[in-house]
């Protein structure tokens, strides 16, 4: 079986990840038939107004009975009994996929309540929003996205590469890994920092402080307003990566602690320093996974409509841009914004034309 062979996608929980999933199979893979399921009938209507889906079922055992590929996409708290609901109604040599933001407890229960003649591949794309819900739902949520794929012993290797070519049709970048190495990846790079930005708002708002937060807060704390339910289910479902990393977190505020109460401001700086260096050079697009972008560092004037006018501008030049970033620091880049593109060839094409306009520009 390759993606040709596959002719109806179940997806179980039509949210912004289910939701955008859907919509981008429907779009992208256009020989797949997409059988939504919600528990909200509402959403189930709203689906197939928006036309994230083909048909909306009334269960999930109707939703998964004819399809090749079933997608769980409901907190990871709903997954065990979602899983014995489906289990009976699979059909022989289906596909059972999952987007929940940990892999080792779904791989788990996969193993135990799935049949033999189903294969499990655990997935997550690294992708989503503090929106919640089929009205947040987009079909390019999973452009340039990393999408990790978790495999068990027991899946096959033409498993594997069916759906690594689903998920680069759906624009993101596939990267393999073991369930319990993912989780520990998870915890540290969008767990932890949920948390943390949880927390933050929590002393503001003890604090009666919240009035006088500015942009830098609201940036920081920004993901502190996705879904409290699912996020609950993740801290819950990874408390054993959770717990280590709070320690490391710990660890690291009480040497900073140390820092202040001993009145060392090298010390201080240098902690500073190290973390400003280590951002700076964060990659834009990771090395390892991610196809390398063709930087150029734009510096254009704080104006309303001015990303319209320079996007339309590359636009019309047939340029398309695949991230987009403010720069805040302008002192250290001399520049405001920066885009990066595919190609080289796009790169020098869209340096020819900001500079036919004006625009001062650098390529990075």
């Amino acid at each position: 079986m390759d993606i040709s062979d596959f002719k109806r996608v179940a997806v179980l929980g039509m949210g912004l990840m289910g939701g955008s999933f859907a919509a981008a199979a429907k779009k992208k893979i256009p020989s797949v038939s997409v059988i939504g399921f919600d528990q909200n009938p509402e959403t189930r209507k709203r689906a197939l107004e928006i036309g994230a889906a083909d048909y909306m079922a009334e269960t999930p055992e109707e939703a998964v009975s004819a399809a090749d590929l079933t997608v769980l996409a409901v907190p990871i708290g709903g997954f065990e009994a979602l899983f014995k609901q489906i289990a009976p109604h699979l059909k022989p040599g289906a596909i059972v996929f999952d987007l929940g933001s940990v892999k080792g407890c779904v791989t788990e229960m996969s193993e135990r309540l799935l049949p033999e003649s189903v294969q499990f591949l655990g997935g997550h794309p690294m992708t989503g929003s503090e929106k919640a819900g089929i009205e947040a739902a987009t079909a390019t949520l999973y452009e340039n996205a990393y999408f990790f794929l978790t495999p068990n012993a027991t899946t096959h290797n033409d498993t594997i590469e069916i759906m690594i070519g689903f998920v680069q049709q759906l624009g993101a970048f596939p990267i393999l890994i073991a369930p319990g190495e993912h989780d520990k990846i998870a915890a540290r790079i969008s767990h932890i920092p949920h948390l943390a930005a949880v927390l933050l708002v929590e002393m503001v708002q003890e604090s009666d402080y919240a009035s006088f937060a500015g942009g830098g807060f609201r940036d920081t704390t920004r993901i502190a307003s996705g879904n409290p339910a699912m996020w609950r289910d993740i801290f819950m479902y990874n408390r054993k990566e959770m717990i280590k990393g709070i320690d490391l977190l710990e660890e690291r505020l009480k040497a900073m602690r140390s820092r202040l109460i001993q009145e060392d401001p090298y010390a201080i700086e240098s902690a500073l320093s190290e973390a400003k260096r280590m951002r700076d050079d964060m990659p834009f697009s990771g090395s390892d996974y991610m196809p390398p972008l063709y930087d150029i560092i734009i510096d254009v004037e704080d104006k309303p409509g001015i990303l319209g006018e320079l996007t339309t501008l590359l636009g019309e030049e047939g340029i398309n841009i695949k991230e987009i970033e403010i720069l805040h620091a302008r002192e250290s880049e001399g520049g405001a914004v920066r885009i990066g593109l595919k190609t080289k060839e796009e790169q020098t094409t869209a340096l020819k034309a900001l500079e036919a306009h004006h625009f001062k520009q650098k390529k990075k």
